[in-house]
Formats: structure tokens, C-alpha cells, sequence
């Protein structure tokens, strides 16, 4: 709703806007300060990860579960994780291939199941969501299934 000399004024163009919003999700996320030194630490970083992408704008939930913005909510999590594993290089004791496997497959899942989440309606709680995530996190899918 603003004129296009307006928004040319503040951005190159329309990718620009979208790696300004890409940030300020990624952002709000990594200033909360959080380790992956022990098992403890990844229980409350899922809570962190759910308790600040549940409070987003709108525009945000939308950005990060539509399908068609899908590539926006890769970024967002490669830049998280990109951050995640500088700062946390060793955390695990594995080197640095297996490292990245489990960094990976927390990132991954974490959008994947926040996605589903909100593709269901949210139909249950936010606090339901974290129990269910950290269960199929640091427990796998062992968690759920039986043998």
C-alpha cells in the first residue's frame, strides 16, 4: 500500500526485503542464547525455537510454512544453523561430518514439524508442541513407535 518510488527508497529491490525479513526472523531467534553442550541444552533450545517462531507476526508464520515461500524458510534455518555451528563447533564431540548430520537434522525437523503444526490448525497447544518435538528430537522416532 505504499508507492513504488517509496519502498525504492528503502530497498534495492524485492529480494533485498525479503533477506531484511529473512534476518530479523533468524535474529529474533539466535539473541536468545543457548548451548548444544548437553542434552539439556537442546530440550531448551527446541522450547526457545517454538516459543519465538509462536509469537511471530503473522506474515512471518506465513513466510516460514507456505510451500510457496519455502525458499525463504530454508534460508532462515541455514542461516540459524550456519550460526548455530560456528558457535557451537565441538559441542557434540563428533567430528565435523557427523556434526553437521546432527545439526542438520535438528534444523530440519524442527521447521518440518512447526510447518505441520500450523498446516493442522494448531489444534493443540504450543507447550503440547515442544513435549511432542523434544520427544521425537532427542529421543527419535523410538519415542513414538514401537518395535
Amino acid at each position: 500500500m505504499i508507492n513504488r518510488k517509496t519502498f525504492y527508497l528503502h530497498y534495492q529491490d524485492l529480494d533485498a526485503l525479503l533477506k531484511e525479513v529473512q534476518d530479523e526472523v533468524a535474529d529474533e531467534f539466535l539473541k536468545r542464547n543457548v548451548s548444544y553442550r548437553n542434552m539439556s541444552d537442546i530440550k531448551d533450545l527446541i522450547r526457545v525455537y517454538f516459543e519465538t517462531v509462536t509469537k511471530q507476526p503473522l506474515l512471518h508464520e506465513r513466510l516460514l510454512c507456505s510451500g510457496s515461500y519455502r525458499p525463504f524458510s530454508e534460508e532462515v534455518n541455514r542461516h540459524i544453523m550456519e550460526h548455530r555451528r560456528k558457535a557451537n563447533r565441538g559441542a557434540f564431540g563428533l567430528d565435523e561430518r557427523n556434526e553437521n548430520l546432527v545439526f542438520a537434522y535438528y534444523g530440519a525437523n524442527s521447521a518440518l514439524l512447526y510447518r505441520q503444526w500450523v498446516e493442522d490448525g494448531k489444534e493443540f497447544s504450543v507447550e503440547e508442541l515442544i513435549d511432542t518435538t523434544t520427544k521425537l528430537i532427542c529421543n527419535g522416532m523410538s519415542a513414538f513407535v514401537k518395535e
